[in-house]
């Protein structure tokens, strides 16, 4: 019994054994047919993007390099992309924007984590967009609430896109060097236009703190003027025809003789720097137009008069604007939300812009009007030969008025030329001239205007002055050989103003009551709102009630049509955080956001007093 027990057990023992080695072997064979499968596909995927070179990383994952830089990390790719979306996130954040994106890791995780934000995807070799679509799954970035794949897009296309996505400083920006040095030069280009645009929005911030009340002050006062001007609008598509823009840049003294035969054979738009210059040359031009809210601006037209031209003024210059000797004066919308409200109730009056230059709003006219051909003087954006100014203007004037022997003319140029960072740049004849970061962001503007605008055409009659890509030579005989089309400006200008349509002072007075009863609803409610905070910060009412109150008082806030007027005065974010530095600091999270909306309604409140105290004058 024994031994056949043995003989049982040991042919147990070969049969496993053999099994084993069987099994050993199939194993073998699909390991290496997998590694067989793995190499194919791995061949196949680098066959399909032969700028790749594609590899294992260390988890098992996919992974690559180009031109041997690795793309991801090649231990584990994935952990690598939620290490950078984690440390990206930041309060007020909407979108993400991805200077190209190797393999897809970090767009893939960052979807999963928001998939209720925008991607922006720039990419501008298509080849490197689909090819990654070849080795993971994109589902997530798919299925994502809105995702903008911007292939082969110029630079300024992108800008546009990423401010349609809320602008730069709602965005969070990926950027891999190894992941964009296929196309470095088109990422270096566009990183430069973001940068200027995140200085566009610090400028308009800072100009935002220091004017608000400037601008609310002159919206209300001139409030009357909707009822009494038309808008630029009246002037649309109308006027196929050449456009000349005047700016007050030095090298507008060398165009200032031909200046009257300019005007036959184009249509004349003067900024406001530069009418001083055009009346000592004895023009009055077509179109004046001024802009700017401040006191200074309306200097340069104080004590003129131009009774053949048509002045364009944004509805928040200074008052006394509106009492320029023309033969017309025309509004352009608002660049303000009181005067927005105000244009949904009674009329559109016809953006021009905000390109930060008055003489980016003269262009926007002449697109506007219907031309196609625009040419420009004075628009130098520079200091040629170290002038700041044309001789005569009123800045220059102005140097003269405050010089005095310690502190002569010479000193005020020399501190205006260095006062915004001075730079050096290229004219149109390629040599050198001295500029400033201030007049680069015009140059900019002009640049992202006319990359959007291709089917119009921009000269220059003054090569002296800053390049600006987009803008090309023109020589005066050029514009001087034109025929003449007085007739046509004549037939243009009735048929526009035949376009008359001004709302009736009824109209009027009911949208300003109408105002006037939102704000006060909106102040009953703001009010509602600081009474439940002190309740909620002296525990004199329950967390969840005070919660669900401030809930609502905020969707009626959020529901006012008010509400964007009033922001013209409300603290940006950081004088709000500066202020909530000064209010009292609570430990616990509840009594901290409790405190932060006591501040937030706090400071509506004010900035409805400061509407009341100036729109209370119009009523």
């Amino acid at each position: 019994m024994f031994a056949d027990d043995i003989s049982k057990i040991d042919a147990c023992i070969t049969i496993e054994t053999d099994e084993a080695i069987a099994a050993h072997a199939e194993s073998e064979h699909n390991d290496t047919e997998s590694r067989n499968n793995d190499a194919t596909d791995a061949e196949r995927k680098n066959t399909a993007a032969p700028f790749w070179k594609l590899c294992s990383a260390k988890d098992g994952s996919m992974s690559a390099s180009e031109n041997g830089a690795l793309l991801h990390s090649s231990y584990n790719p994935a952990r690598e992309a939620e290490a950078v979306v984690a440390h990206s996130d930041f309060q007020g954040c909407t979108a993400a924007v991805f200077y190209s994106f190797g393999l897809g890791y970090t767009p893939v995780v960052y979807a999963k984590h928001f998939p209720n934000r925008t991607l922006l995807l720039v990419e501008p070799d298509a080849l490197h967009f689909f090819a990654a679509l070849t080795v993971l799954d994109w589902t997530p970035v798919f299925s994502c609430s809105e995702c903008i794949i911007a292939l082969n897009c110029d630079a300024h296309t992108v800008i546009s896109l990423i401010e349609k996505a809320g602008g730069v400083s709602s965005c969070a920006f990926f950027s891999v060097l190894a992941q964009t040095a296929h196309a470095q030069q088109y990422f270096d280009a566009l990183k430069s236009l973001v940068e200027r645009n995140k200085r566009k929005d610090d400028i308009n911030t800072a100009t935002l703190e220091r004017f608000s009340k400037l601008w609310l002050r002159n919206s209300c006062i001139n409030l009357d003027a909707y009822a009494k001007y038309d808008g630029v609008r009246i002037y649309e598509n109308n006027a196929p025809l050449p456009f000349t823009i005047v700016a007050a840049g030095p090298s507008l003294e060398t165009m200032l003789p031909y200046l009257a035969q300019i005007q036959k054979r184009s249509v004349l738009v003067c900024v406001d720097t530069a009418i001083r210059a055009c009346v000592r040359a004895h023009v009055e031009p077509d179109f004046i137009i001024i802009g700017d809210p401040q006191y200074y601006a309306y200097r340069h037209i104080a004590g003129l008069r131009a009774p053949s031209s048509v002045l364009i003024a944004e509805p928040a210059v200074y008052p006394a604007v509106f009492r320029f000797q023309c033969r017309k004066l025309v509004l352009t919308s608002s660049l303000f939300p009181l005067g927005n409200w105000f244009e949904k109730r009674l009329g559109q009056k016809g953006s021009l812009g905000a390109g930060g230059s008055v003489a980016s709003n003269a262009w926007n006219f002449a697109y506007l009007a219907g031309s196609r051909e625009i040419y420009c003087c004075g628009l130098d954006l520079s200091f040629p030969q170290k002038q700041t100014h044309i001789k005569g203007s009123s800045a220059e004037e102005s140097f003269a008025i405050l010089s005095r022997r310690t502190h002569p003319i010479e000193t005020q140029q020399a501190a205006y030329l260095f006062s915004a960072g001075s730079e050096r740049g290229t004219n149109y004849n390629g040599n050198s001239v001295l500029t400033d970061s201030r007049m680069n962001m015009f140059a900019w503007w002009f640049e992202s205007r006319l990359a959007a605008c291709s089917d119009a055409k921009t000269y220059t009659l003054c090569p002296e002055g800053l390049a600006i890509p987009g803008i090309q030579i023109a020589s005066l005989d050029t514009l001087l050989a034109k025929p003449c089309i007085d007739e046509q400006k004549k037939s243009f200008l009735e048929k526009s103003e035949a376009r008359s349509a001004l709302p009736s002072y009824k109209d009027f007075a009911a949208a300003c009551n109408e105002f006037s009863s939102c704000l006060d609803a909106l102040g009953a409610t703001a009010e509602k709102g600081t009474r439940t905070c002190e309740k909620a910060l002296s525990g004199n009412i329950a967390p969840q009630k005070a919660l669900d109150e401030l809930s609502a008082i905020d969707s009626a806030i959020l529901e006012s049509s008010v509400k964007d007027a009033a922001a013209l005065v409300f603290p940006t974010e950081r004088q709000l955080e500066k202020r909530a530095q000064s209010a009292p600091h609570y430990s616990d999270a509840f009594r901290a956001t409790i405190a932060r909306s006591l501040l937030i309604y706090t400071e509506l409140l004010r900035a409805i007093g400061e509407y009341k105290k100036y729109f209370n004058t119009v009523l």
